[in-house]
Parts: structure tokens; C-alpha cells; sequence
């Protein structure tokens, strides 16, 4: 019996903090949760990396990361310096919030006129217009992952970087 006790003190003790951001105490309302997702996007159009740190957990995960980017806060930021230095006027509307349970589906258009290399592309000063999906989850106040799709093969064709083949 102590054999047993003590299996589940190491586990209790090592294993179960590794776990720990799968158990949330507080998911939030979905009016909650829009509110503060709306906040991950106007760090962006501000610019405010404080934002970033208020709305996004400790141990937050981007999936995927960009080319070049490391994890957590730290690694969005970075990002959002290099999509900045890309594109000054990097702009995300919200068209759509879908909020239930822990998690919010935004769907978003993004604009923007390249003044800066992108993806191996000097600039064009040329504008861009695409759409992004993010799935975001929210655990305890904060967002805690993020699942994102963007078009950027179409802002590639828009820039000029990929003509098309006819």
C-alpha cells in the first residue's frame, strides 16, 4: 500500500504540473473571451507589445510559428517587429467572432502595403489584402493557444512575388 502512495505522490509532485495548462479554472463567458481575443488583435494594429503581455498566458502557444519565430510571447513579438518592419501599415479587421466553451474562431482581414522584405521579397510598395482563421484558447483570463491560418500564397501573388502561369 505505501508503494501505491507513493507512485501517486511522484505523480501528483512531477507529473501532474507538466499538465497543468490543461486544467482550466476559469474558461470564461464568451463575451469574456471575444473581449480579450479582440485585445490580441489590437496589439497588432496599435502597435502595443504590452497588450500582448496582458492578453496572452505565460506559457501561451502559437501553432504554427512563422518562419523564424520562436515561441511563446517572446516569439510574437519579434514577430510583430518583423511584420511591422514589412509592412508599416499592417492592419487586421475582425469580420467574425464564434465564441464557445474555452475557445473563440475569429476570422479576419488583413491589409497591408509592403515597405519592408518579406519572405525573401524586397519591397514593392504594393498593397495586400487576405483573409486569416485563428482558434484561440482561453484559460483563466488569458488566451492560452493559438491556431492560425493565413492566405499569405495570395499576398504573394498580390505583391508580385508569384506571377501566375498561364
Amino acid at each position: 500500500m505505501r508503494r501505491i502512495s507513493i507512485v501517486w505522490a511522484v505523480f501528483a509532485f512531477i507529473v501532474a504540473p507538466a499538465h497543468a495548462a490543461e486544467f482550466c479554472q476559469k474558461p470564461g463567458t464568451p463575451l469574456e473571451n471575444i473581449t480579450l481575443v479582440k485585445g490580441f488583435y489590437e496589439a497588432f494594429n496599435i502597435p502595443s507589445k504590452p497588450m500582448l503581455d496582458r492578453v496572452l498566458a505565460d506559457d501561451w502557444v502559437d501553432i504554427p510559428l512563422a518562419s523564424g519565430q520562436g515561441p511563446g510571447r517572446d516569439g510574437m513579438k519579434a514577430a510583430l517587429d518583423g511584420f511591422l518592419a514589412s509592412f508599416p501599415d499592417f492592419h487586421v479587421k475582425n469580420e467574425d467572432f464564434i465564441a464557445n466553451g474555452d475557445k473563440v474562431v475569429v476570422r479576419s482581414t488583413i491589409t497591408a502595403t509592403q515597405h519592408g522584405v518579406f519572405a525573401g521579397v524586397p519591397a514593392t510598395g504594393k498593397a495586400l489584402k487576405i483573409t486569416a482563421i485563428d482558434i484561440h484558447k482561453i484559460c483563466n483570463g488569458r488566451v492560452l493557444e493559438t491556431w492560425h491560418v493565413e492566405d499569405w500564397l495570395s499576398a504573394l501573388f498580390q505583391i508580385g512575388a508569384m506571377p501566375p502561369k498561364l
